[in-house]
């Protein structure tokens, strides 16, 4: 089972690149960003939100471009994978992201890692000018242009938003037959997606009971899409917080994108997961700072990376 980071919110340039070179030392699979270009000063009851429907992300916080910050982290590393938790598809333009991880890749000798999402907040597309209503459709064919342009030599594609013809696009991505898409979201359409073009599923803030749940759907739809489900890895993303390192002391929980334990607990749940078929663990820490973030970076390679590698 691999293990790999979600890149926290640091402060500079300098603390990313500490996080991203330390995490390839010790050995985790991925470093990988997320996607915001603007967040509500205001609150909303959309996902993700707490317990009383409040906003869950402070009012100012920094949220860096995520292609440039993947083109940063490549800079900063050599062998680590890196990607996207994930890109959201509808905020540009296909033929631009296209280019953008086929270039990545290249650059990386074939680290990238295309995560990607259909979006759920709504102030933000309107922001950005981007149909909120159409973005399930969007990111589809979005998707079937990436293929296209990472695995054709003479590109043609013929869509609702988008037609492309008479190009070429070069350089390939390093990866064949293409960059590993992830496919985001625990909707029964992302499932669809994923069994259509996806290389895996990365749900996000599930408990692993729900991911085995849809399991059995997420094979049908692969095998009537005409694809072995077992060229289809499955990941779970959640947040991480030991309770039994240093001050962080606090109660035990495991439920929905929670992980909060002591470190023989947090294990087991990697056993857990294991054994309901999960292959892959994506972890985001709860905690504050450079310091505190690389100290539990530290604590769960050195006690839970060694089982998962273990497992396979």
């Amino acid at each position: 089972m691999e293990i790999a980071l979600s890149i926290p919110r640091l402060p500079d340039g300098d603390a990313i690149r500490r996080f991203c070179q330390r995490a390839e030392q010790l050995g985790f699979q991925a470093v990988l960003a997320g996607d915001h270009i603007v967040l509500p000063t205001g609150g909303t009851d959309q996902y993700p939100y707490t317990a009383d429907g409040s906003f869950s992300r402070p009012a100012e916080e920094p949220f860096l471009e995520t292609m440039t910050m993947l083109g940063y982290m490549a800079a900063c590393t050599d062998t680590i994978k890196l990607g996207s938790t994930v890109i959201i598809l509808p905020y540009r333009n296909p033929v631009v992201q296209a280019k953008m991880f086929a270039s990545l890749d290249v650059l990386t000798n074939g680290r990238m890692i295309c995560g990607v999402g259909v979006g759920w907040l709504e102030k933000e597309f309107d922001t950005l000018g981007v149909p909120y209503a159409e973005r399930g459709p969007m990111s589809d064919e979005f998707l079937q242009i990436f293929r296209t342009l990472w695995t054709d030599s003479d590109p043609n594609f013929q869509g609702r938003f988008y037609q492309i013809d008479g190009i070429q696009f070069y350089p390939k991505p390093i990866q064949k037959p293409s960059i590993p898409i992830w496919i985001g979201g625990h909707t029964r359409r992302a499932l669809r997606r994923t069994a259509v073009i996806g290389d895996c599923w990365h749900t996000t803030r599930q408990t692993p009971d729900f991911v085995a749940g849809n399991l059995p759907y997420l094979r049908q739809q692969t095998e009537e899409a005409g694809r072995d489900p077992d060229s289809i890895s499955i990941s779970l993303k959640r947040s991480l917080h030991f309770t039994d390192l240093g001050e962080n002391e606090g109660e035990s929980v495991r439920t929905g994108g929670l992980v909060i334990g002591t470190t023989q607990e947090v294990i087991d749940d990697v056993y857990y997961c294991r054994e309901l078929g999960i292959d892959q663990l994506t972890y985001d820490f709860r905690v504050d700072g450079t310091e505190a973030t690389l100290e539990v970076m530290e604590h769960l390679a050195d006690r839970v990376l060694p089982v998962a590698k273990r497992l396979g």
